[in-house]
């Protein structure tokens, strides 16, 4: 692959030059500095990416002091990038890597942003796209997929066997992480609830969940009980959420939208963590008391786990749900779209 011609083609990136509305501070650059790969890493042609709610966090200046290196382009906080999902074509493999090859389809939820047209990403987070899928609809899926997994797998310890049977809660199902877990769930042969407001309940009929809970109708807990597993995507229910789990039998809770880098936004990183980590061991304890395992859950980059949910993807057993396709000129509209919470399923920008 000639490294010079692929560097010396246009290279565009979603970048942002300080915090704030979409509108005033994202810009596609169309002079972006492309990467160069090291001896562990494939280059990347990105022909399809997503917009997820993180995204708009970060460039509202959440967790400004984590992620500020994250994507950053020079030696300034500012620009920085964006994106957490990619599809495309690997241009070039770096010296020690194993299993990809130039003009091999990929998909990952890489440590790096990913909103630009070459990307470089560790080959252990990288994994081949689903035979069958397009580029917009893989792109859908690795962000949502591996949080829900680091989630489901990770920490609560579900399988195909242990998942059978479990009684499984799922809140804001029509979201991309919810609607990817009850579809996860329901392969593995679990039975799941999940809740949404009234106007994702049609939607939410086409995964087929056991049972849907309108919470702006009935309160949760008067509608679910005996819960063994609880992903919690929400940002007021958590003890609502709690109240459904078993006592004294190894339930588990976990939120996927911790404090943690709330408090380090309010605290400063020494003091923040130093906070979370005594809010969460408090957590932890109270709910041992009750016989229950408690966690903050984490995106975990990683290519095993996404080919895992490849063979899942091939096997029809789960699908993309893509609400909205937007070009890469309309980025900002993208990030409206996301903010104004109407979406049901995934945004994907097409980057080609």
């Amino acid at each position: 692959m000639d490294l010079l011609r692929i560097f010396n083609s246009d290279m565009r990136a979603v970048e942002f030059y300080a915090y704030g509305p979409a509108s005033q501070v994202l810009r596609v650059a169309e002079d972006a500095l492309p990467p160069i790969p090291g001896a562990s890493e494939v280059l990347i042609r990105v022909l399809a990416a997503s917009v997820n709610p993180v995204d708009c966090a970060i460039r509202n200046g959440y967790g400004k002091d984590v992620f500020r290196l994250k994507g950053q382009v020079g030696p300034e906080p500012f620009p920085q990038r964006l994106g957490r999902d990619a599809a495309g074509v690997v241009q070039a493999v770096g010296a020690n890597v194993k299993g990809f090859q130039a003009g091999e389809r990929v998909y990952c939820a890489p440590t790096k942003a990913c909103q630009a047209n070459l990307i470089a990403v560790d080959a252990s987070e990288v994994a081949h796209m689903p035979a069958g899928l397009s580029f917009l609809e893989a792109a859908s899926l690795p962000f949502v997929a591996l949080t829900a997994w680091s989630a489901l797998v990770g920490q609560a310890g579900l399988d195909e066997a242990s998942a059978h049977q479990k009684r499984i809660l799922i809140t804001r199902g029509a979201g991309g992480v919810g609607s990817f877990a009850i579809q996860l769930m329901k392969a593995w042969g679990a039975y799941v609830a999940t809740t949404c407001r009234s106007r994702h309940v049609d939607y939410l009929r086409q995964l087929r969940p056991d049972h849907i809970v309108d919470y702006t109708q009935t309160p949760i807990p008067e509608a679910v009980s005996h819960i063994d597993v609880a992903l919690d995507s929400s940002f007021d229910a958590q003890e609502a959420v709690l109240s459904t789990l078993k006592t004294h039998a190894g339930a588990s809770y976990i939120t996927i939208v911790s404090p943690k880098m709330r408090l380090i936004d309010e605290f400063g990183l020494k003091e923040g963590v130093r906070r979370a980590d005594a809010q969460l061991a408090e957590k932890v304890h109270a709910q041992s008391l009750l016989g229950r395992h408690y966690y903050w859950g984490f995106m975990k980059p990683d290519g095993a786990a996404l080919a895992k949910v490849t063979q899942r993807i091939e096997s029809g057993q789960i699908r993309p749900l893509i609400d909205k396709v937007f070009p890469l000129e309309q980025i900002a509209l993208a990030h409206e779209y996301c903010e104004s919470g109407e979406a049901q399923g995934k945004i994907v920008i097409d980057m080609s």
